[in-house]
């Protein structure tokens, strides 16, 4: 894992088309190969939009299997979500962002680091949204590709 670089930003909401995943965070893959698939069925890459992972709870103090999360594609087509999806829109406003370049593999030592670098700096936890912004996707069946990520944690 590499951490390209860390800063504050003021982040823009999000509208997306959403596939809800309960448990652990790291079966996520299930909802977005739903999201790819639908989204595939529809020709909605053309306008290129972003994908983003949603974590509402922090696993340190929740059961596994009570983890929500969402898996989310930026809605720029005004379409109906498919059966089993629905529209969610990802919080706006002051937020750490940790830009790291990873591979599958690595997601849960990246966000150990960002929280460790947003604690080290003393800034205040705020209750909306947690998410990955993938900047880049990396084919997720090769355990060696990398792609670039941006972790985005809410502050005060």
């Amino acid at each position: 894992m590499k951490i390209i670089s860390t800063e504050m930003k003021d982040l823009e909401p999000i509208r997306t088309i959403a596939v809800s995943h309960v448990g652990e965070y790291s079966g996520i893959a299930g909802a977005f190969e739903k999201l790819v698939a639908w989204a595939d069925a529809n020709n909605l890459w053309k306008a290129s939009p972003r994908m983003a992972g949603v974590y509402h709870d922090d696993p340190m103090h929740t059961p596994t299997g009570q983890l929500r999360s969402e898996a989310c594609l930026e809605d720029l087509s005004g379409m109906e979500p498919g059966e089993g999806m629905k529209t969610y829109t990802i919080s706006g406003g002051k937020y750490f962002v940790m830009r790291v370049e990873l591979t599958m593999n690595e997601y849960y030592e990246a966000w150990k680091k960002a929280y460790a670098a947003f604690n080290e700096n003393g800034y205040g936890y705020d209750m909306r949204d947690h998410y990955e912004l993938y900047v880049t996707c990396c084919n997720p069946e090769d355990a060696d590709a990398t792609s670039i990520v941006d972790l985005c944690i809410a502050m005060k």
